[in-house]
């Protein structure tokens, strides 16, 4: 992990290389080979916590300063993004009490978006850091709303929602880490220094990661040029659908399919109660 405050940055070895120690039926896709090729070592989540605690030692606002930027190199399936996030919510919640700010649940949801960011060389890693982030934003939502149901959420906000599935498809991509953190002239060289990363560089090319492009900061300069962005567009269909009952599967928003689902479990009562309430 890596993390910075104006343009200063700190590493921990541990954490650009270790994953999730996280049992779900959605992460079997592990193999022999996949270890091999890709290094994946797991840590169990109390080794992050307390990872996390020497971190925060040395920095004592790291969870409610705007100004830090987080960084995961290596994401995995999101075990240290979602601990980071979780704390991150909490930390930036509090504040916003605190200083009397407008709406501080969706406040410390944005901030805490809008600061962090992920990386990982494997797709399916990848939508499984999304999903996580998603299931733990609405989890937080819930509770700061006495709310039991995602879609009723959902459809209190269904702009910031819109911008909530932008926010976690802008900040947490599939990308190698060595070339994206180098320029042009090295790119190709630091990502070479891998197998792994090399046969990912030839594939997809350098893409260079810019802190200060975040979600928030691209949708407020389109605005400035009086465009919406073409993403922004689909996430608020999406969200529409959902809200109907018509969910729809997106590509772009695969990581919250499961969204869907409820969505379409809830109808199906819906009309149920309906049709027993007039026979």
């Amino acid at each position: 992990m890596l993390f910075s405050e104006k343009r200063k940055s700190i590493t921990t070895k541990a954490a650009g290389q270790i994953s999730s120690g996280f049992q779900n039926t959605r992460l079997h896709h592990r193999s022999r080979k996949r270890i091999k090729e890709l290094g994946e070592v797991f840590t169990p989540d109390a080794y992050v916590v307390d990872m996390l605690k020497l971190i925060n030692q040395k920095n004592r606002d790291l969870w409610s300063n705007e100004n830090i930027i987080l960084f995961e190199p290596c994401c995995g399936h999101g075990n240290i993004v979602a601990i980071i996030y979780k704390n991150r919510l909490f930390g930036l919640y509090k504040k916003a009490l605190q200083l009397g700010y407008e709406n501080p649940v969706l406040y410390a949801v944005a901030n805490a978006l809008n600061t962090l960011w992920a990386i990982d060389i494997d797709t399916q890693n990848v939508v499984h850091s999304k999903v996580r982030l998603l299931e733990r934003s609405l989890e937080f939502i819930k509770e700061k709303a006495d709310i039991s149901n995602d879609i009723s959420v959902i459809s209190s906000e269904p702009e910031f929602f819109a911008h909530l599935l932008c926010a976690i498809n802008w900040h947490i991509k599939e990308n190698e880490t060595l070339s994206s953190l180098s320029d042009d002239k090295n790119a190709q060289t630091n990502a070479s220094k891998t197998q792994a990363g090399q046969k990912w560089f030839q594939n997809n090319g350098h893409h260079p990661i810019d802190f200060e492009n975040s979600w928030a900061n691209h949708f407020q300069a389109q605005q400035a040029d009086k465009l919406l962005p073409f993403v922004f567009k689909r996430a608020n269909r999406f969200i529409e659908n959902l809200l109907s009952g018509n969910g729809r599967h997106d590509v772009e928003f695969e990581f919250a399919d499961f969204l869907i689902r409820k969505s379409t479990a809830t109808s199906r009562r819906t009309m149920r109660t309906k049709d027993l309430a007039t026979g």
